[in-house]
C-alpha cells in the first residue's frame, strides 16, 4: 500500500476528515495566560506587574528611578539604562549623581540589585563621582 491508497487520517489531515474523532479533553487551569487557576486564585492583572522590591530584568528599569551605593546611601536617578534590547545584553546605567549632576557609567558587573524601586550599585559617592562620563550617542 502506498501514501496514495491509504484513508486520510489525524496525521495526514489536521481537520481530521478522515474519520478519526480528535480527542476533546479540556485543558487544566493555567492553560493559557487569562487563565490563573481555579476559584480563590489571583487574576491575570494581578500577577502581571512586579512589586517594588521584587528583581527584575533591565529594561523594566525607568529613568529618573533610585540609585543606592553599596552602604545604602542614596547617590542619584537613573539617567537611562544602557544595553542592547535586539539582544537583551544589559552593559551598565547611566546615573545623574545628587553630588555633581555630571551623568556617569556604572558598568553592568557594578550593579548589584535591579527592582523597579530603585537599583544598587557596589560603588559609593567618591567611586561614583569618578566614574566615566555618560555621552549618549546621538540618534
Amino acid at each position: 500500500m502506498t501514501d496514495f491508497n491509504r484513508n486520510p487520517g489525524a496525521i495526514d489531515d489536521p481537520g481530521m476528515k478522515g474519520g478519526t474523532d480528535p480527542d476533546l479533553d479540556t485543558l487544566p487551569p493555567g492553560d493559557h495566560a487569562g487563565n490563573t487557576g481555579g476559584s480563590g486564585e489571583p487574576q491575570a492583572s494581578e500577577l502581571d506587574m512586579p512589586g517594588p522590591d521584587d528583581p527584575v530584568a533591565w529594561s523594566y528599569v525607568e529613568a529618573d528611578t533610585l540609585v543606592v551605593g553599596r552602604d545604602g546611601e542614596e547617590l542619584g536617578r537613573v539617567a537611562a539604562m544602557l544595553g542592547t534590547e535586539t539582544e537583551g545584553i544589559f552593559h551598565g546605567v547611566a546615573v545623574t549623581p545628587y553630588a555633581d549632576g555630571t551623568t556617569r557609567v556604572v558598568p553592568a558587573d557594578a550593579v548589584t540589585r535591579i527592582t523597579t524601586s530603585k537599583i544598587e550599585i557596589a560603588y559609593d559617592a567618591d567611586e561614583l563621582a569618578a566614574a566615566k562620563e555618560h555621552h549618549p550617542l546621538p540618534e
